[in-house]
C-alpha cells in the first residue's frame, strides 16, 4: 500500500492534478481543484495566535481517501515525504495534531471541506516541502484518518514566495448574527462562531433564548442526518485551569441539551467538549483578547 502511495506522488509532482486518473483504483480521488492565479495558507510554524500569511501562485488543491484505517498519519506522510526527498525538495517544515497547535492550526489551512477531506483534530500531521528554482514548487501534505479511511490533502502551489511571517491582526468576531451564514460558514471553513449564545459568568447555565443559531444549526443536522459535529467551549484564562476545563465543556454539554431538548436536533449527531484557553485568538493579558476567548464555536467532524 505504501509502495502505490510513493508512486502516486511521482505522476503528482510530474504532472497536473488532471493525471491523477492514472492512479491504483483503491486509492480513491474524492475532489481535484485547479486555482490558475490563487492564494493559499502553508503554515511555516505551529499556531502561534495569528493566521500564517497568504502566499499566491498557481493552487492544486486535491483530497484523497485510501480505505487502509489501520495505517498511522505517520505511515500515510512518510512515504510522500520520501518521494519529495528524492525529487529534489526539501523540508520546511513538519508537525502533528498538538505540536502543531490543535485545532486553530488545523482551521488557518485552506483544505478542500468534508465530506471530501475528513481531518480528526485530534490525529492529523503536517508536512510542507519547497523544492527551489526559477519556479519554486512548494508542497504541503495533510494526513489524518477516520474510522474506516485514512485521507490525504494535497496542495501544490507554484511560484510560491512566502512573505515575513509577521504577526497580522485578527478578524474581529461579528456582533450580528446571520443565522444562514453560520451554517455556510460552517460547510465552508469546518467551524463557525455561534455569538448569540448567553452565559452568566463562571456558570454553565444558557440563557433563555431564543437562539436562532442553534435553530439553523438543529434544522441543518436533520437534513443532513449523516453530519456529526462538535460543540466546544472557550474560556479566557481567569481561574485554574481544571475548573475552565469543566466550565467550558459543561457549557457544550447545556448547549447540546438546549438542541436536542428545544430544536428537536438527534443526540447521536453532538458531540460536546471544552477546549478552556487552550486554542487563542488574541492575548491573554487584556481585557479584549479575553473577551475574545470567551467564545462558542460549532466544529464539523463529518458530513458522511
Amino acid at each position: 500500500m505504501i509502495r502505490w502511495v510513493s508512486a502516486a506522488l511521482v505522476l503528482l509532482c510530474a504532472t497536473p492534478v488532471s493525471g491523477l486518473d492514472l492512479l491504483p483504483s483503491n486509492f480513491v480521488i474524492t475532489k481535484s481543484q485547479i486555482d490558475p492565479a490563487g492564494s493559499v495558507r502553508l503554515p511555516t510554524k505551529p499556531w502561534s495566535g495569528s493566521p500564517n500569511p497568504l502566499i499566491e501562485g498557481q493552487i492544486d488543491r486535491q483530497a484523497a481517501r485510501i480505505p487502509q484505517p489501520e495505517l498511522t498519519t505517520l505511515q500515510l506522510i512518510q512515504p510522500l515525504r520520501e518521494q519529495l526527498l528524492d525529487a529534489g525538495y526539501s523540508e520546511v517544515f513538519s508537525c502533528a495534531d498538538a505540536s502543531c497547535g490543535g485545532f486553530d492550526f488545523r482551521f488557518q489551512l485552506d483544505l478542500l471541506p468534508a465530506p471530501d477531506m475528513f481531518v480528526d483534530l485530534g490525529d492529523y500531521r503536517y508536512l510542507l516541502m519547497q523544492k527551489p528554482g526559477d519556479a519554486p514548487h512548494t508542497v504541503s501534505i495533510l494526513a489524518s484518518r477516520s474510522q474506516t479511511d485514512g485521507y490525504v490533502h494535497i496542495t501544490q502551489v507554484t511560484d510560491a514566495e512566502f512573505p515575513d511571517q509577521t504577526e497580522t491582526p485578527l478578524p474581529q468576531i461579528i456582533d450580528t448574527l446571520d443565522p444562514a451564514g453560520v451554517i455556510e460558514t460552517l460547510i465552508a471553513t469546518g467551524h463557525a462562531v455561534l455569538p448569540d449564545l448567553e452565559f452568566t459568568t463562571g456558570s454553565a447555565d444558557l440563557g433563555l433564548g431564543p437562539y436562532p443559531s442553534l435553530q439553523a444549526l438543529s434544522l441543518w443536522l436533520e437534513t443532513n442526518p449523516t453530519a456529526r459535529i462538535v460543540l466546544v467551549g472557550h474560556t479566557d484564562s481567569v481561574g485554574a485551569l481544571e475548573a475552565n476545563t469543566n466550565l467550558s465543556r459543561r457549557r457544550a454539554l447545556s448547549v447540546g441539551a438546549r438542541m436536542t431538548s428545544e430544536y428537536g436536533a438527534d443526540a447521536l449527531q453532538i458531540v460536546a467538549s471544552g477546549a478552556v484557553f487552550l486554542s487563542p485568538v488574541a492575548s491573554n493579558l487584556t481585557e479584549d483578547g479575553r473577551a475574545a476567548y470567551r467564545r462558542f464555536e460549532v466544529v464539523l467532524l463529518s458530513l458522511n
